[in-house]
């Protein structure tokens, strides 16, 4: 079947757009090279990993988790750099805001939809309006994926807590599911905005991988065989690069959902035209199942 053509047999089509910020991760990741002072290819590079610069003993130290976990790993810097870290973070980082509303609406729609939400704040107190300080550009981004969603996608015995910030089961990444927790861990928080909203797509893919019908699961699986024998990922820019992350899709299944949710939701007309730009017979007849497959479990929700 064509991605762009009718299911009959699905649901009735419906379409639907994420926030602006999601969408653009359709595109690659704009460079501020040449618009910052001090800020190099290769300092950018660690900027987008997580890696921060800060004053350290009278000087300055670049580093920071490795993948995201408790593991750090430091390294001499220049008061130049620190300088391009602050400027560059000003642009990219999610904007650190007070929007009590923000929580009291987010916090409302995942009680709604049976998904406890835990807000991790370490040392920080909660505001009198619920939340904490700083994060309310978080809260309203979170809520906006959340209400761009299909209403099945919460509502699921495979999506039952939230946990933003702090650490969870796996140490060694940026963010995390397990037990139907999807964890926003620290390190996804102090980064780049792009970044978050990348890994909570993601992460949400694994909590659909695992609400995911047998039968649909295992098809995915076959489809997955095919299109990784000819290596025909979409990859999408963020934390890693684009050709890294159709790596990470290569050898796991649920990768590769996971994955493929994030293109569905935030690319859905990238993601059929490149279906229709064709390929193998057998790659491009892969794909069009999985965008079948996926539009059934979204109720017949597509994405522009």
């Amino acid at each position: 079947m064509d991605a762009s053509a009718d299911d009959s047999s699905g649901p009735e089509s419906s379409y639907a757009s994420m926030p602006p910020e999601v969408m653009a991760l359709s595109s690659p990741w704009p460079s501020l090279v040449g618009e910052i002072e001090g800020l190099s290819e290769e300092l950018e590079l660690e900027f987008r990993f997580g890696h921060k610069v800060g004053p350290f003993a009278g000087t300055y130290k670049l580093g920071g988790s490795i993948k995201g976990g408790s593991s750090a790993i430091w390294a001499p810097a220049t008061e130049e750099q620190y300088q391009a870290y602050l400027a560059w973070a000003d642009r990219q980082s999610i904007d650190k805001t007070d929007d009590a509303e923000a929580y009291e609406q987010m916090a409302a729609f995942l009680d709604e939809s049976g998904v406890e939400l835990i807000d991790v704040g370490h040392t920080e107190v909660p505001s009198s309006g619920g939340g904490l300080p700083g994060r309310g550009r978080l809260y309203r981004l979170v809520l906006e994926v959340l209400r761009a969603l299909p209403a099945s996608h919460l509502e699921r015995d495979a999506f039952t807590t939230l946990q933003i910030g702090g650490w969870g089961p796996d140490a060694a990444k940026a963010s995390a599911y397990a037990e139907g927790t999807v964890y926003m861990y620290d390190f996804a928080i102090s980064g780049a905005e792009r970044t978050f909203l990348g890994l909570f797509l993601h992460e949400l893919g694994h909590v659909h991988s695992t609400a995911l019908d047998m039968t649909d699961y295992h098809l995915l699986a076959t489809d997955h065989n095919d299109i990784a024998d000819a290596f025909a990922f979409l990859g999408v820019e963020f934390l890693l690069d684009a050709e890294s992350r159709k790596v990470y899709q290569q050898f796991l299944v649920d990768e590769f959902i996971a994955e493929t949710y994030l293109v569905y939701t935030s690319q859905g007309s990238r993601l059929r035209s490149f279906i229709a730009s064709g390929g193998l017979p057998r790659v491009r007849s892969a794909w069009d199942e999985v965008y079948s497959i996926f539009r059934r479990s979204f109720d017949g929700v597509e994405y522009a």
